[in-house]
């Protein structure tokens, strides 16, 4: 029975460590709920370890494997929060199948030799305790798959948020009473990066149903059917001239923008580094954070799942075509789905880029923009299309390098991140030829037509961004009227970019 005692003693030092590495007291804080919060962040490691144990009888290998997610889940928490300033959260169980699908988006930034490096460690470390350690009982290798489907299936039972209301409604008065700050990094560091994600899933899943009839409620005004509405969200884009004065001719075609927009300025945006699609939601719907409450650290995997008044609902309402442009897979933060509920009537991905020119290893932001040139030609004034681009997606590594690094300024160039930044500047001015050619396709339908573009975030970069005033986490907008006068600069907030562009529209 040693090594049974081994298994259960390697399994309490993975969620010790876990607690460890969040900031988590070991045992808790003296307070109301202290051993419920424990015993709710202990929980998956000790049905781990059983579910392991079941269908292997091998409790060294089951602790082992208990560790080894322990410690997987650390190393994600340690890269996020480097990486996009914030704590793993209940809703990137969303991103492990993207992480198969598109690992590089995610595996770069952990890196992926040391990621093949470590799974051919516990391959091997799986295959060495499995010839030396004794089962505590002897299966067939029929009794253990099925025993390992019983497991799969216990753990899956165990895991997934209950949805019947008699569960949800006692769950959420309990976890109210443990004075849940909502704030992914005060909560795991109080809680344990487990519990945090526990019961903020299960707060969501209670709140959801409100959230989304509150968000139906909203009233919006009528649009006028006027010319083409062209809507940019450009990947990673920040006006890098504020960063830097020898970056002031970097952008001519924004900052032409900008003189003759009707309103520009910073955009505040609800995600740094990554999570586009918290911006996408903000400038379609109107919706803040707030507003969409815990679900906004993934509104498309459950709150954007039903029809949402968007400006693209506004814009069919007044016979407009409205399309949706993203040169990527669809199926993306579900994308195909959650567009046809926002309004769109056409959502065109990856699939209507074929042969298209590529900038590294994405397509280019100026294919894009003859894209959208093209919808506005095919479909005339009537047409409402939201493109967002995909060339200057990070990590910004040698895949990018089809393009020559822009020229740094002279204090940034001994920077660790030099040459990713010399990148990211290089695809800011690809980003920048769009304007051109979305300007001139407007003003060819002869109708006066608008155009709105802005950045999702800033770039998950360090170096230009520790630079005095860098700080300032907010990206850059300009909305632009072809038949408008010049505005004035005014600071926005994501939530508020539909309705600043009503307002410039005459819309009351």
């Amino acid at each position: 029975m040693l090594h049974l005692l081994v298994g259960i003693g390697i399994s309490l030092a993975a969620w010790l460590g876990l607690r460890r590495l969040v900031g988590a007291p070991l045992l808790g804080r003296p307070e109301p709920g202290r051993v419920a919060v424990l015993l709710i962040d202990a929980f998956p490691f000790v049905a781990g370890f059983a579910l392991f144990l079941l269908p292997t009888g091998r409790p060294v290998l089951a602790g082992l494997a208990v560790l080894c997610l322990g410690a997987g889940m650390g190393v994600a928490d340690r890269v996020k929060r480097a990486v996009l300033d914030e704590p793993v959260v209940f809703a990137d169980r969303a991103e492990l199948i993207e992480v198969v699908r598109h690992p590089r988006l995610y595996l770069a930034f952990v890196g992926t030799a040391r990621m093949v490096m470590a799974v051919l460690v516990i391959l091997l470390a799986i295959v060495w305790i499995i010839d030396l350690e004794p089962p505590l009982w002897h299966i067939g290798l029929l009794e253990a798959g099925l025993l390992a489907l019983v497991a799969i299936a216990i753990g899956r039972a165990l895991f997934v948020v209950p949805t019947m209301p008699a569960i949800l409604r006692p769950m959420r008065r309990f976890y109210d009473r443990l004075v849940i700050s909502r704030d992914p990094s005060i909560d795991a560091a109080r809680l344990g990066l487990l519990a945090a994600c526990i019961v903020q899933a299960t707060l969501a899943r209670a709140e959801r149903p409100e959230r989304q009839r509150a968000a139906q409620a909203r009233s919006w005004p009528a649009l006028p059917a006027n010319g083409p509405i062209l809507i940019v969200q450009g990947e990673s884009f920040v006006d890098a001239r504020r960063l830097d004065l020898a970056l002031a001719g970097h952008l001519p075609n924004f900052a032409q923008l900008q003189r003759e927009a009707v309103s520009h300025g910073k955009l505040a945006v609800p995600c740094w580094g990554a999570n586009t699609i918290r911006s996408e939601l903000a400038v379609l719907t109107g919706l803040s954070a707030e507003e969409v409450g815990l679900d906004r650290y993934n509104p498309y995997e459950h709150f954007a799942r039903v029809p949402l008044p968007s400006l693209a609902h506004q814009a069919r309402a007044a016979g407009y075509r409205t399309i949706c442009v993203h040169p990527y897979d669809a199926g993306f933060y579900y994308r195909d789905k959650v567009m046809p509920l926002l309004g769109f009537d056409q959502f065109i991905g990856i699939e209507g880029f074929a042969g298209a020119a590529r900038n590294g290893p994405y397509v280019s932001d100026v294919a894009v923009a003859e894209c959208v040139a093209r919808h506005v030609r095919e479909h005339g004034p009537r047409v409402l299309v939201f493109a967002i681009t995909m060339e200057n997606h990070g990590p910004w590594d040698e895949e990018h390098d089809a393009l020559p690094p822009a020229a740094l300024p002279e204090a940034w160039r001994d920077l660790p991140d030099a040459a990713a930044i010399g990148r990211w500047l290089k695809h800011l001015q690809s980003t920048d030829a769009m304007i051109p050619i979305l300007r001139e396709a407007i003003t060819a339908t002869g109708a006066p037509g608008w155009l709105v573009f802005y950045g999702d975030h800033q770039p998950s970069l360090a170096g230009a961004f520790q630079a005095p005033g860098a700080s300032d986490r907010r990206s850059d907008y300009a909305i632009w009227g072809s038949d408008a006068e010049p505005g004035v600069r005014s600071d926005l907030a994501a939530e508020d970019m539909a309705a600043t562009l009503m307002k410039a529209m005459g819309v009351r």
